[in-house]
């Protein structure tokens, strides 16, 4: 997924440890979209699409002696929601399996949260602190895709896609915090169409 502009030292406070984190994991991706064709190759439309990305966990650990147990465990998570024009230009359109090119821009509303737990086994101590924000931002994508008709109005197809927006980490209230950061991630989509 790529870093998220933050740093341990930005969520904990803690000037000894400046490792970068992630922004999230792997997502489940989902969507609708309706399109008209223009021209036997050109289509345009709008489209919903949201993604729910999994922890992006980092996890330190400490044995001090007498025996005593230091561990911190900071999980980093997005969820995107698009919102989009969207197009596509299909290379064959007389074809029953085609070949195209997706794209689309609009807008995205995401919401960041990190989570930081700390547990100390002796003596027992455990520590929470979580920080979360919401931004709206540009958001684009574009990709390529095939489709295979298999009746007169049905079709299944599968797209890849490079999908991108922007994140304001100065929603998150941390101290000294206020980049704005690009993130991109790469969809694979599987998809069912109806032509009308």
């Amino acid at each position: 997924m790529g870093h998220s502009g933050l740093t341990e030292q930005d969520v904990t406070q803690d000037d000894t440890y400046s490792s970068a984190l992630d922004w999230g994991g792997l997502s489940g991706s989902y969507g609708v979209q309706y399109t008209y064709n223009v021209h036997p190759r050109w289509a345009l439309g709008l489209e919903y699409n949201g993604n729910n990305f999994d922890d992006a966990t980092q996890t330190r650990g400490v044995l001090l002696p007498p025996f005593a147990l230091w561990e911190q465990d900071i999980d980093s998570r997005m969820d995107v929601h698009n919102f989009l024009a969207v197009g596509r230009f299909t290379f064959n359109p007389d074809s029953s399996f085609r070949f195209y090119v997706p794209f689309g821009a609009g807008i995205a509303r995401s919401k960041a949260t990190v989570e930081v737990r700390e547990t100390n086994l002796l003596p027992a101590d455990f520590k929470y602190s979580k920080f979360t924000g919401r931004d709206t931002s540009f958001a684009y994508y574009l990709g390529l895709g095939m489709e295979k008709f298999f009746s007169s109005h049905w079709a299944w197809g599968v797209e890849m896609r490079y999908q991108g927006f922007w994140f304001d980490n100065g929603k998150y209230n941390l101290q000294g915090v206020n980049s704005t950061q690009h993130h991109g991630y790469i969809s694979g989509l599987l998809k069912l169409s109806y032509s009308f």
